[in-house]
């Protein structure tokens, strides 16, 4: 019989398990080409007109919002790491009191 090289690996469970970094990678790989797409000639274009809301330009609007909508999706996918099994870690004792 052979026992398993490894004794701490935790049984699969769906709701504990994390996205590994190569599905995180493959997110944000998209979130970039989703983002160049929004930000690119042929939707910028769509917004440059004179009109203004709130006394700012639509485009500028447009621009600002996508960018915070980028930065936002990237801390929700960055945000969920995984926990570490082996418990949390214990205060350092100060050996100088």
């Amino acid at each position: 019989m052979t026992e398993p090289k490894n004794r701490d690996v935790q049984p699969y469970d769906e709701e504990v398990q994390q996205p590994g970094p190569k599905r995180k990678g493959e997110r944000l790989f998209s979130l970039l080409i989703v983002g160049t797409l929004l930000l690119n000639f042929p939707l910028l274009s769509i917004f440059s007109s004179k009109r203004l809301v709130c006394g700012f330009p639509v485009l500028f609007l447009y621009i600002f919002l996508i960018w915070g909508l980028i930065i936002g999706t990237i801390v929700f996918v960055l945000r969920n790491r995984p926990v570490s099994t082996s418990g949390p870690a214990e205060p350092r004792k100060d050996e100088d009191h």
